[in-house]
């Protein structure tokens, strides 16, 4: 089985609980905070790994207390560090996180969040079938080498016949990215995963079905929209069929931090594994529903053996 590469992030997330979020010039007391790995990138190709599929994890390290904190826990997951960048500290995220399970983000970037186009000749691409990256890392600095690269790699394996399946997750800054940017990643033909509320802010729609048509038009190829506790809505293009894909039990949801990586992350193992779109989704769908039970952002190694056998 060829690999998956993800680009993008792994940081530090600061999780604080809170009741909720203060109004300007107020004040509130947390009720909990822990430090944790996350990051779009780390949390996507976490579930690929969970899955024990083959998978490239491109997340540079930097240096710092962050630095040394992400360092010391991908060494504990075995998962080898792709590029280090000891000149330039790591960045943290802060995840405040209220009773309601509503997250809100405010995020420091710093070293997980620079990449060099040398790093890229590192991957044998023959051995690559599906490509991951968010649009955070488009937006920063350095988003235009990875746009560069993607081009590049794209046109390259196509020549030698590899296709290569192409994820973009734009992500809640999605109407912050150089557009630009955006129409050069439409031109690869990626499949789209984001939540409603960023396909319909970016596509003006009043619906999440006309949003997931604007997006397929933009991109030539599947979407898929995360709906929160009311499934997902996913375009086929293959197919050229559309399918509104519910949850299949009531959510009490704790904490929704990193379930739309978990979502993302669990179709790219599930397509791996020869499913479908569709059924991919559904099996998105059911582990989403259980990591947004739980605090943080990923689902513990001891816990996924038994739960793939719940599901």
């Amino acid at each position: 089985m060829k690999q998956s590469l993800f680009i993008g992030s792994t940081c530090a997330d600061i999780i604080l609980n809170v009741p909720a979020l203060p109004k300007p010039g107020k004040d509130e007391n947390l009720t909990s905070q822990k430090l944790s790995i996350g990051g779009c990138a780390f949390n996507a190709s976490n579930i690929v790994r969970q899955f024990a599929l083959p998978y490239i994890l491109c997340s540079p390290v930097g240096s710092g207390i962050y630095g040394e904190f992400i360092k010391k826990k991908l060494g504990k997951l075995n998962i080898p560090i792709f590029a280090e960048t000891p000149e330039l500290e790591n960045g943290s995220c802060y995840c405040i996180v209220e009773k309601n399970a509503r997250r809100t983000f405010l995020c420091q970037h710093g070293a997980e969040y620079r990449f060099k186009s040398e790093w890229f000749s590192k991957i044998d691409f023959s051995n690559v079938d599906i490509i991951y990256f968010c649009g955070l890392e488009v937006e920063d600095v350095d988003g235009e080498k990875i746009i560069n690269f993607l081009e590049e790699k794209t046109a390259e394996q196509k020549k030698a016949g590899n296709l290569l399946k192409i994820i973009f997750a734009p992500g809640p800054r999605i109407e912050s990215i150089n557009q630009n940017h955006l129409n050069r990643i439409f031109k690869l033909n990626p499949i789209l995963h984001l939540n409603d509320e960023e396909a319909l802010s970016y596509t003006k729609a009043d619906n999440v079905e006309k949003a997931a048509d604007e997006l397929s038009k933009r991109t030539r190829n599947s979407v898929v929209i995360t709906e929160g506790k009311n499934g997902a809505y996913c375009f086929d293009k293959d197919k050229e069929q559309a399918m509104h894909i519910p949850c299949t039990k009531e959510i009490s949801a704790l904490d929704t931090t990193g379930a739309g990586d978990c979502h993302c992350g669990t179709i790219i193992a599930s397509l791996k594994q020869g499913l479908s779109l569709f059924d991919s989704v559904k099996l998105a769908n059911k582990l989403a529903s259980y990591i947004v039970t739980i605090e943080g952002s990923t689902i513990p190694d001891k816990d996924f053996p038994t739960l793939l056998k719940q599901l």
